[in-house]
């Protein structure tokens, strides 16, 4: 269980839902690698399959330490840009990192899905990680017994998909929060944007608005100055997905919602610098 803290001096009524207290450094350690161990236990993958993954980080570093824990080699295709810190850490895990531009990420995991010997880690599209997530809900009933609303920086949106199904029917709000230079979750085009772990080139395929109370949208600055604000005043350094979810939180208490929000902090700061 990762801890649930006040953060009362940063805003009234706010709790951050650290994600990142876990080996692969975020929350996507709550799926990719049980998905993976599933299919290493139903003989799906062995030892001597190479495991590949699109991301924009983070899930990299996931499939880079179960792919080590299970004998696996392993690629991670990441854009241009992606944290030098974060790379250091997947390639010290033991995996193989190709950075290239936006634009050829997608032709360059196609490779490895036309190889027999490869398994591409399909993140943006096999609803199967959704319910991996389903326990950060469970866990947050029992944390606190008064939450209003839950804010949700989403990639993937397998996180926010899996907490909503948790949550919405108990009557909690979630909201899913994505960078304002690429709404695309609104349906809006995608653009550059500086919240490494947000918004991938990529759009996803997980997503239903219909499983959300309302998306939010926060500049990339926004999203890095709130991280700040958090690191100063309560001590945390949460990285500016994070600054993007708690940002949300403010926003949302500003336009009247009442009761306790607790943002959901994905990978700390470390990761996206």
């Amino acid at each position: 269980m990762t801890p649930l803290i006040s953060a009362q001096s940063l805003m009234s009524e706010l709790y951050l839902k650290i994600e990142y207290n876990n080996p692969s450094l975020s929350i996507k350690h709550r799926s990719i690698p049980n998905q993976i161990f599933s299919l290493f236990r139903d003989k799906i993958i062995t030892s001597k399959t190479h495991l590949a993954i699109l991301t924009a980080g983070s899930a990299g570093a996931s499939v880079a330490w179960a792919a080590r824990q299970i004998g696996c080699n392993s690629t991670v295709v990441v854009p241009n840009g992606t944290s030098e810190n974060l790379l250091r850490y997947i390639k010290w895990l033991g995996a193989e990192v190709i950075a290239t531009e936006p634009s050829q990420v997608v032709t360059v995991i196609k490779e490895f899905q036309n190889d027999h010997t490869c398994k591409v880690v399909e993140q943006l599209s096999d609803p199967a990680f959704i319910p991996h997530y389903y326990e950060i809900g469970d866990e947050l009933l029992k944390q606190h017994s008064n939450i209003s609303a839950v804010v949700v920086p989403a990639g993937t949106a397998a996180s926010v998909m899996g907490i909503s199904s948790s949550l919405r029917k108990t009557g909690i709000k979630v909201y899913a929060v994505e960078p304002a230079e690429a709404p695309v979750l609104q349906g809006g085009a995608w653009g550059p944007h500086n919240i490494p772990g947000l918004a991938p080139p990529v759009k996803t395929k997980l997503f239903d608005p219909k499983g959300v109370d309302g998306i939010i949208s926060i500049p990339s600055q926004k999203s890095w100055d709130t991280a700040a604000s958090a690191l100063e005043i309560i001590g945390e350094p949460v990285g500016p997905s994070s600054g993007a979810a708690i940002a949300a939180a403010q926003q949302l208490q500003k336009e009247g919602l009442s009761g306790n929000i607790v943002a959901i902090c994905p990978s700390q700061i470390v990761t996206s610098l």
